[in-house]
């Protein structure tokens, strides 16, 4: 008889017993992993100890049909009766108390009578768990009696410590649109209470009662081998078409998945605009691609001839419906926002546009767009305040005052949601911001670099190539204190590598970056001028004891002569944290390592450059990050631009690398504007509601990084459990999939059957998962078997599944564990008696 039931919370498989009245009695099977150890009845168990499963006992009618190898795949639901081999057994059926969990331990039914003991004891319609029966209606869920909480079709539907369980609901198939993404399956299901991850400090787990999961990562290796995975464009003779210059956003704008909604389980879109013949101030076209099926996918191509394609993007749900939108700059001075699922213009604004922003500023569910101009609804484009005189540097979005209202921060000046100025320090303020036609910007960042709780203004001072430092202190004279004054980013480099008269001889700066390079837990700067690449330690520069020549973590040389004003961002690739550098001069694309500047990658990437750097996101939703990077071949016999790569001087369009052997973590499916710090926006593309500064989230303080909120080294681990199904004269096997690990399992994994050991037995078929599997989620497959032989029927041979099944690799996903992905069980079926 099984005694250890539902040991990972498998609620399918007491729900089916309970319905028989068989309280699991009657059951030999067993699962084992596929690495050599001990089989434990009725679980499956890895070597390690690291983790404990109970096999999912597959039940229900069949549903949804998904083509298999030679056979077909069905999703079965929890109404149908278990299947196990025949052993007698003994019920007790003295009525008892179902109101909560009764006491299942041994009792005796009269004094010469037979006694029961475990699930023996339960009454019809009750559920064995642990060392209790569960009342009529609850699950045993990881090992405790639970009620099922309310209907749901995602995790989005349940409580934060909750997730969908859908062995618990009934299938909502719908028929497959060929507008999306192969059509998908709806299963709805039950939330139930996650378990908690188990902390480094916890004991090892009781593999029959556990109070928590393994934790379940892979590590990378932090291998840069990246190979270019997509491209759009690649036009380097005139007309050169399908130049870009400027940086691109990542966000959702439409169903990819024909699920009624818009989520972060979609593909995200890559959104940019473009020039032709080197006329880059004007004519430009906005256009939106996506990745889908391993192509690039033309989503809408509009606004030709109307945007400013210098100018920047912003994208994200601010009209206050359903979908997502994206906010452009005119050529003639106008804001266009246009609706992400077509591109249809939502509404214009004619007001000073450069690089807008979104934000709900005020916390009351209604975004709004921020452009350099004036404060905008988001929902109507309607003036909610200007900025008289227009704001003098580029801006972010944060709450440095620390009212809970966000404001809006320039180089020198903080501004209320109202357009009021209550701040003024003064520097770096520059007319010059729009004087020139390329909008060089004293340029802001805000983090928390003494981790005081709160928030300093970095600014770069793009005219007098340098980096200051300064902060909000209503107490101190004028409501500021300079925290550093301004540092040379050239460092001891020579302005002369520059030509004579060229922006980056005698300015420079652009865009900073703030992440933890170095990982000593603070905050640093990253800046990129016309002569080089500078890293400043986060810590020195708030140490008042600290020359500013001796803030530099390390500098290197490189060439943008030309705007001396482009961008960067940083990700953390290997997981190690510590970040790396992502940056393109005017001829190469490099990647640096953290704390030394060490060069990881360096491919050719032309460009003339004015404010543009290379965005990461997963942008095809393999799991993996990505790095989004354009180029423009216009400028390409420039000495300082010419680099060939493949015998062909010039790149143009978009190229999205990643890595060749699935080595690089995961990360966010968005980068939804150039001011981009991860509280500011949700990766389904809305917005939220009373925004966190990002300093005070932990594993944040940070601006322009990407990263994954939880694990960046997050992996899923498939286990799988096999039983028989005997409806009528039918015969099959049903393996049940589930993902017990703590990042995605894709759709598409191959399940193989087996009779007898997989490695001297024989295969009769195999199916594959039609689903992505989140974290505690499952699938059932079916394998029709009529022809069976008596053997396997009569329990005689056992039967096997085996998850992942496939020499074929997949470098876009990795388990965290590979020893725990067989179940086995009688192939004897479960006969009430």
């Amino acid at each position: 008889m099984h005694r250890s039931l539902n040991v990972f919370g498998d609620a399918r498989l007491v729900v089916a017993l309970a319905s028989l009245g068989l309280a699991a009695c009657g059951d030999d099977g067993t699962a084992t992993d596929s690495a050599a150890g001990p089989t434990t009845t009725g679980t499956a168990t890895t070597t390690d100890g690291t983790a404990t499963t109970t096999p999912d006992v597959p039940t229900g009618t069949d549903s949804t049909a998904t083509e298999g190898s030679g056979s077909m795949s069905e999703t079965v639901s929890p109404t149908e009766p278990p299947t196990g081999t025949t052993t007698t057994g003994t019920t007790d059926t003295t009525a008892t108390d179902t109101s909560g969990p009764v006491s299942a331990t041994e009792t005796t039914t009269g004094t010469t009578g037979p006694s029961c003991q475990g699930a023996e004891c339960c009454e019809m319609g009750e559920v064995f768990c642990g060392e209790v029966c569960c009342s009529v209606g609850e699950v045993c869920n990881f090992t405790k009696c639970e009620l099922p909480g309310a209907e749901c079709k995602e995790k989005a539907d349940c409580a934060e410590d909750e997730y969908c369980d859908y062995s618990l609901g009934e299938p909502d198939v719908k028929p497959p649109d060929p507008m999306c993404m192969g059509g998908v399956a709806e299963p709805t299901g039950k939330c139930l209470t996650k378990p908690p991850l188990c902390g480094p400090n916890d004991p090892p787990q009781d593999p029959n009662d556990p109070e928590c999961l393994q934790s379940c990562e892979y590590a990378t290796g932090g291998e840069f081998n990246p190979i270019v995975k997509f491209a759009w464009g690649g036009v380097v003779n005139p007309p050169y078409s399908s130049d870009i210059m400027m940086t691109p956003i990542v966000v959702q704008l439409d169903d990819d998945d024909c699920d009624g909604k818009l989520t972060e389980r979609d593909i995200p879109e890559i959104v940019f605009s473009t020039f032709t013949s080197g006329q880059y101030g004007a004519n430009g076209s906005l256009h939106a691609i996506s990745i889908e099926d391993g192509v690039v996918v033309d989503k809408w191509n509009v606004l030709a001839g109307t945007v400013n394609p210098t100018k920047q993007l912003a994208g994200g749900d601010f009209d206050g419906q359903p979908g997502t939108e994206v906010v452009a700059c005119g050529k003639n001075g106008e804001v266009f926002a246009v609706k992400g699922e077509d591109g249809s213009l939502l509404w214009t604004a004619n007001q000073t546009c450069f690089m807008p922003a979104i934000a709900d500023l005020e916390g009351d569910g209604n975004a709004e767009v921020i452009v350099e101009g004036a404060i905008l609804d988001g929902a109507t484009g309607a003036v909610k305040a200007s900025f008289n005189p227009i704001l003098n540097s580029s801006f972010v979005v944060s709450d440095l005052d620390d009212d809970g209202v966000l404001d809006i921060i320039t180089s020198s000046r903080g501004y209320h949601a109202d357009g009021s100025v209550f701040v003024d320090t003064m520097l770096a303020a520059e007319s010059q911001f729009y004087a020139t036609q390329d909008w060089k910007s004293p340029w802001p960042a805000v983090a928390d670099f003494d981790l005081d709780g709160a928030p300093e203004v970095v600014v770069i001072d793009n005219l007098n190539h340098a980096l200051s430092i300064w902060r909000h202190d209503p107490n101190a004279p004028n409501g500021f204190a300079v925290v550093r004054s301004p540092v040379d980013i050239n460092g001891t480099l020579d302005p002369a590598s520059c030509p004579q008269g060229s922006w980056g001889r005698t300015h420079g700066g652009g865009p900073p970056t703030v992440a933890d390079f170095d990982g000593d837990g603070v905050p640093d700067v990253g800046t990129a001028g016309g002569i080089g690449y500078a890293v400043f330690s986060g810590a020195a520069l708030v140490d008042p004891g600290v020359a500013g020549p001796d803030t530099f973590l390390w500098i290197k040389k490189t060439v943008d002569c030309s705007s001396a004003s482009t961008g960067s961002s940083v990700f953390d690739f290997d997981g190690d944290g510590k970040a790396e550098v992502v940056y393109s001069d005017q001829n190469r694309l490099r990647i640096y390592e953290g704390p030394t500047g060490e060069v990881l990658l360096e491919r050719c990437n032309t460009t003339a450059t004015l404010i543009e750097y290379p965005v990461i996101a997963d942008v095809d939703n393999d799991g993996q990050a990505d790095i989004v990077v354009v180029s423009n071949a216009y400028g390409k016999n420039d000495p300082n631009i010419t680099c060939v790569e493949d015998g062909v001087n010039g790149q143009s369009g978009v190229r999205v690398f990643g890595t060749a052997g699935g080595k690089w973590v995961r990360t966010r499916r968005v980068w939804n504007q150039h001011t981009y710090h991860i509280t500011n926006i949700h990766e389904d593309g809305s917005l939220p509601v009373g925004e966190e500064p990002n300093w005070t989230v932990a594993g944040l303080n940070n601006f322009r990084q990407n990263k994954q909120p939880d694990s960046e080294r997050g992996a899923p681990d498939a286990i799988v459990a096999v039983a028989p199904l005997c409806e009528d004269r039918d015969y099959s096997l049903v393996a049940t999939v589930r993902n017990v690990g703590e990042a995605a399992l894709p759709a598409g994994v191959v399940v193989g059957f087996y009779t007898g050991e997989p490695d001297t037995g024989t295969k009769i078929g195999e199916l594959t998962t039609t689903k992505a599997l989140y974290p505690l989620e499952s699938e059932a497959l079916k394998l029709p078997f009529n022809d069976a032989p008596d053997d396997v029927k009569n329990g005689i041979v056992d039967v096997y599944a085996i998850v992942d099944d496939t020499m074929v690799p997949h470098p876009e996903w990795q388990e965290c564990r590979v020893d725990n992905n067989t179940g086995t069980s009688t192939g004897k079926c479960l006969i009430a008696g």
